[in-house]
């Protein structure tokens, strides 16, 4: 157990993974198989991840929908807009870190990331971690959004962490769109 599940486990929350274990004994042998990991021209591609838990679905924007609809609550007085929990300044914060990163490996050739890129990466799972920890709101995303989980699956690919980041965005975009805001 790695420290960001023990840190869960001693809050009380249930990881992903035994989440998704729970999810499958109730599907029983009719799981989805696990979707191609999508990689940058000239890389193998691979099938393997860490954890249990799938990579990010091909349709990562539509993922950031659904998860971003679920978070929220409709807001009655505004029709076709949702009321979150969690602020645009919250899911900026974590984001602006993302997009450091993002910033500094977008050019590299390297299947890899960089150690400065692997260190801020280290840097952005106790981040999380720690905002997560301060506000149930913050909690509730990241568990929803399964971005540790996602981010622990990264591991020091460079092109998964692209990919990381792209969805990343899309859910800062999608809670914008759908009525969220700072409170």
């Amino acid at each position: 157990m790695n420290q960001i599940e023990e840190a869960f486990r001693k809050k009380g929350i249930k990881g992903s993974e035994e989440k998704s274990a729970q999810g499958a004994a109730k599907q029983g042998s009719q799981g989805a198989p696990r979707p191609a990991v999508r990689t940058a021209p000239g890389q193998a591609q691979t099938t393997s991840h860490a954890g249990s838990s799938a990579w990010l679905p091909e349709d990562y924007v539509a993922e950031a929908e659904r998860n971003m609809r679920a978070l929220g609550t409709e807001d009655t007085r505004n029709p076709g807009k949702y009321r979150f929990e969690i602020t645009t300044s919250k899911i900026r914060n974590i984001l602006s870190i993302v997009s450091d990163i993002y910033n500094d490996e977008l050019l590299s050739v390297s299947p890899e990331l960089s150690e400065k890129s692997k260190a801020k990466k280290k840097a952005l799972q106790v981040r999380v971690l720690y905002e997560a920890g301060r506000e149930k709101s913050v909690e509730r995303f990241v568990l929803k959004t399964k971005l540790l989980d996602y981010l622990k699956q990264v591991e020091n690919n460079r092109a998964k962490f692209i990919e990381f980041a792209k969805y990343m965005e899309a859910l800062v975009a999608y809670h914008l769109y759908l009525g969220g805001r700072d409170n």
